[in-house]
């Protein structure tokens, strides 16, 4: 019996006069099914939908219509339907299941290729991963704005090149990746909206000589309405790239910060501490927490860099190909699923991290971080051009590092001399109220007044506007994932009635 189904779907004994080889099963069908066993219950979704409306279409004959339609809630019901390779891909598998309970299986296939239905459900599956996405994403922008709310105040130097460059707080700090966050969320919602028109009802790639209703299949999809073009629906490979490459950015944002958070962990910097849960002991060296679910995100952004480029160059293929579908199955959706398992990890870890104010306060405590704010004020106290300005604190911090000081104990009268070589002469008095002022990383910060910038009060509007922003996101994600769910009811209600001849 399993030779004469796995015959019928394999089309044994009419094009083809063998079965496959055993290799060709195990290497080429079976891969090609476990790239595909993630869209299962999606292909029975659009196989009701096909059936209903072409038994509509009077193409399916009602009687045969009603018990292919029965056979189909049967399979989207069965714990015993395990997919094998013997019998090809997930379509041949649910056209040899069903050989078994009803010959109207043969109305299965009317009008369209397996791809069609395979593509459609794909195309569900990658709109569902993008929702998965955007809410992990403001997950993680919701931790951001709420820490960084909190550390509004909390000093510490940000870095270039992994020197202390300027002061400014934490939050805003923090801040920094929440709104890459955010954009990564609107690129994901602008690939929803692409991806949320229904392939299904082309035939093979050109159309059907018989009637579809191509709109109405979208709508009992909850697709927004149907592709375009034919062809265009059956081939398209923009969107794999498209889903893999806001995948990889996305994950690459959070590996910076990630990155960062490593450093800033570490017995060196001292700034934060990272829970005992999302660390690892080492199993030789007795001190160490390993930081691990910060380096596993890093990781998670190394092998999405790299699913970006297979699945960019499976797309070089003649147009009509399968081999630009083999993989991207399962790795579009899967590297969406990774980026936001690595975002709410992410979340998870700042919502366990701690600060410390006395580690961040001694890396200030030489004013380093305050050398160009010394410059601004000279230029606006003196007049002088920044330029001048600039060769003056140079000079300055050349001399006291030479004599083993810190920009912190620089005196009045060496600021004066460091001026006069620039050609200024400022009075000692002044000297020392500028350096006073301009060498205080808490004045510095609140100076910081401008659009974005890091002053505790605009750290705060910002945290509220993230939040906010993050709200409004989830809301929008929520009524997606909504007309979705209402449309495949709504499918299973109308499949219901239409079995028991009630339609």
């Amino acid at each position: 019996m399993t030779e004469d189904r796995r015959a019928e779907v394999l089309e044994l004994g009419e094009r083809l006069s063998e079965p496959p080889s055993t290799r060709l099963v195990d290497l080429a069908f079976g891969e090609e099914l476990a790239a595909q066993r993630g869209l299962a219950e999606m292909v029975g979704w659009v196989d009701l939908a096909h059936t209903l409306c072409l038994a509509e279409a009077a193409v399916i004959p009602q009687a045969a219509g009603r018990e292919l339609m029965g056979a189909l809630m049967e399979l989207q019901r069965a714990a015993d339907f395990e997919p094998r390779a013997e019998f090809g891909d997930l379509y041949t598998n649910r056209e040899a299941w069903l050989a078994q309970r009803t010959p109207a299986v043969g109305w299965l296939g009317v009008a369209r290729a397996r791809r069609e239905a395979l593509t459609t459900a794909y195309h569900l599956k990658l709109c569902d991963a993008l929702c998965d996405l955007c809410d992990a994403l403001t997950a993680a922008v919701d931790a951001l704005s709420a820490l960084s709310d909190r550390h509004k105040n909390s000093l510490m130097p940000d870095y270039t090149y992994l020197q202390a460059a300027q002061p400014t707080t934490f939050g805003h700090y923090l801040q920094s990746f929440a709104w890459p966050m955010l954009r990564d969320v609107e690129r994901a919602l602008a690939l929803y909206a692409r991806a949320d028109q229904c392939p299904a009802g082309i035939g093979s790639a050109n159309g059907s000589t018989l009637p579809q209703d191509r709109w109405r299949l979208a709508t009992r999809l909850g697709f927004a309405g149907p592709v375009r073009h034919a062809r265009d629906a059956m081939w398209m490979h923009d969107l794999a790239i498209e889903a893999c490459a806001i995948a990889s950015a996305a994950a690459i944002n959070l590996s910076r910060l990630a990155e960062d958070l490593i450093i800033f962990a570490s017995a060196e910097f001292g700034f934060v501490r990272l829970a005992d849960q999302h660390s690892r002991a080492s199993k030789i060296m007795p001190q160490k927490r390993n930081p691990f679910a910060l380096a596993f995100v890093r990781a998670i952004a190394n092998r999405l860099i790299g699913a970006q480029a297979g699945v960019s160059a499976t797309g070089r293929t003649p147009s009509g190909q399968m081999d630009n579908r083999l993989y991207v199955y399962d790795a579009a959706p899967d590297a969406l699923t990774a980026a936001a398992n690595a975002a709410l990890l992410v979340a998870e870890c700042l919502n366990g991290l701690s600060f410390s104010p006395a580690r961040a306060a001694q890396a200030l405590a030489d004013r380093s971080v305050c050398a160009s704010d010394l410059a601004e004020r000279l230029t606006a106290e003196t007049g002088i051009d920044y330029r001048r300005a600039h060769g003056a604190v140079g000079r300055l911090v050349t001399q006291l590092e030479a004599q083993g000081r810190s920009l912190a104990g620089a005196l009045p009268e060496e600021l004066v001399a460091a001026l006069r070589h620039a050609g200024v002469d400022l009075e000692g008095a002044t000297s020392a109220a500028i350096l006073n002022s301009a060498l205080d990383p808490t004045s510095c910060v609140a100076a910081r007044t401008g659009f974005g910038c890091a002053a505790p009060e605009e750290v705060a509007a910002m945290a509220g506007e993230l939040g906010a922003t993050a709200r409004e996101r989830r809301e929008e994600i929520a009524k997606l994932r909504a007309r979705r769910k209402a449309a495949i009811d709504a499918l299973f209600a109308e499949a219901r009635v239409f079995v028991e001849g009630r339609a």
